[in-house]
């Protein structure tokens, strides 16, 4: 093989390669560019949506970006209402007890006491493991 055959094989093979390059940088600037979105969908955000709207819309601004970003990352925050099941706002990042300006409790009082009031019969066994489970969710 001489030369001249050497340089029409590389330059036969040179525009396939540019365009891998192009494409795997193009990718990967796509993933960079959606990366709140991706994290927020991964940790299960609670706003989840609205960061990927955000992101789609106004992700490319740098600073608006790095702000997307920091919120997506930001500690996961509960939906709490009034009547304590979790299904409206607004977002709190604190439980229960010490949004309303509760006392905290320590745990293994608190548990100890659920098994005394079963003992004493003023919970039932579905009673007691529902409480039980709430305390220990609340860790």
């Amino acid at each position: 093989m001489n030369v001249t055959e050497y340089t029409q094989q590389v330059n036969a093979i040179n525009p396939y390669l540019s365009l891998l390059i192009f494409a795997i940088l193009m990718l990967s600037m796509l993933a960079m560019y959606c990366l709140p979105s991706i994290i927020a969908i991964m940790r299960q955000h609670p706003q989840k949506w609205l960061l990927v709207a955000l992101n789609i819309l106004a992700g490319w601004t740098g600073l608006f970006w790095i702000g997307l970003l920091i919120w997506s990352l930001w500690p996961r925050e509960k939906l709490v209402s009034s009547d304590g099941s979790q299904n409206w706002g607004p977002y709190q990042a604190h439980d229960r007890s010490q949004s309303l300006g509760e006392t905290f409790v320590r745990p293994e009082y608190t548990l100890e006491q659920l098994h005394q009031m079963k003992e004493r019969g003023t919970l039932t066994e579905a009673e007691f493991v529902k409480a039980k489970e709430r305390i220990i969710n609340r860790l």
